[in-house]
């Protein structure tokens, strides 16, 4: 009879503590999680931050968190985390034992093994008794974001044309009087502005003199991305490898040129993710480091799907009445659609350079022979 009822206790302590984990197990349970930093570059490495806390008497024998991430976040192994990977998405579990009232903070070491930008908007949360019988589970809303940026490369690297004007983008191709800044008198000319005639300099020579300006340069530069590996391509790029390297070029040059003090912007026929509506990148020149943060920001956003074709995306700079800029055309291939555009570009005094992505060979299309 007393075996019995030792039978009978344990059974009915089991399940009490079953329902009491059922119910109390999650209550007071925070969860945060983080990335060391909000952007990167390819092949760097970070960390991964979560901290979870029991804020109450009640332990915690077991407490399981899981969450997809994307495969391009390349995680180290270690013990009490979990991952199964499929080809896009890998499934990652963290196993906690949590005491009363006990923060826990681990940190997982994460190599950024692509361009993207990577979200994590929520992790499940699993706890239950010590015994397994009952278990319980929500949905834990979180907020993380991952820029992983191009990388660039050395400009020796990238495939410029052999009389490129790129590596001599220093020099002021594009001038323009300062009014600011005045260094002195010389002669009238036919259309220099009677405002700017030195009166003194005229009565002490006999001779019509005016302000001789000093000049400042206006150099503006646009990075355009072809996502088109073909002509014949439609929408959703069909060598991503290819345009993942053309990425890494045109992020190569943002580096160099407004390293240089040169105003740059982006141009691509892809779209960016974050956008509502599928419209192509269009970046205005400027300069400083706020504006290379701006266009690896789209670099690293850019979805590999075409809005719009190549030649629709130039001829959208002809009819906005650009002038006097520089424009670098980074794209696999060219095609005569393409060549009438970049003639009229041309013709309205705007310089034009094409860097051809090579493909899988090293070699370029033969359309762009």
């Amino acid at each position: 009879m007393e075996l019995h009822m030792l039978f009978l206790i344990t059974l009915g302590t089991i399940a009490v503590l079953a329902l009491l984990y059922r119910r109390q197990a999650l209550r007071d349970v925070t969860y945060e999680r983080e990335f060391s930093t909000g952007s990167a570059y390819e092949g760097d490495s970070i960390e991964m931050i979560e901290r979870i806390g029991n804020r109450k008497l009640l332990p915690l024998p077991w407490l399981r968190l899981e969450s997809l991430l994307s495969g391009r976040l390349v995680f180290e192994r270690q013990a009490s985390l979990d991952i199964r990977s499929g080809d896009i998405l890998q499934n990652h579990i963290s196993l906690f034992s949590l005491r009363p009232y006990k923060l826990i903070t681990r940190r997982h070491r994460v190599r950024c093994a692509a361009r993207g930008w990577y979200r994590l908007e929520s992790a499940t949360m699993t706890a239950g008794d010590p015994f397994g019988l009952m278990n319980v589970s929500k949905r834990c809303p979180l907020s993380l974001q991952l820029l992983v940026y191009p990388k660039p490369l050395p400009m020796s690297e990238l495939p410029l044309p052999s009389h490129s004007w790129l590596g001599d983008i220093t020099v002021r191709r594009w001038m323009m009087e300062d009014p600011f800044l005045t260094t002195g008198t010389r002669e009238y000319r036919p259309g220099d502005s009677f405002r700017s005639v030195n009166w003194k300099a005229t009565a002490r020579t006999g001779e019509l003199q005016v302000h001789k300006r000093d000049y400042t340069a206006d150099h503006r530069l646009w990075i355009v991305l072809n996502v088109e590996v073909s002509e014949s391509m439609w929408k959703q790029v069909t060598d991503p490898p290819r345009i993942e390297r053309a990425i890494r070029y045109a992020a190569s040059v943002a580096h160099y040129a407004l390293g240089v003090g040169v105003n740059t912007g982006f141009l691509s026929n892809g779209w960016v993710a974050d956008c509502t509506l599928k419209w192509p990148v269009r970046e205005e020149p400027g300069g400083g480091t706020e504006q290379l943060k701006t266009l690896l920001d789209s670099m690293a956003k850019l979805e590999l799907e075409s809005v719009m074709s190549f030649p629709e995306l130039l001829r959208c700079e002809l009819d906005a009445g650009t002038q006097g800029a520089d424009f670098l055309l980074i794209t696999c291939h060219t095609d005569g659609g393409m060549d009438l555009v970049i003639d009229e570009l041309r013709r309205r005094g705007n310089g034009v350079e094409i860097m051809y992505v090579p493909g899988g060979e090293g070699t370029r299309d033969a359309a762009s022979s």
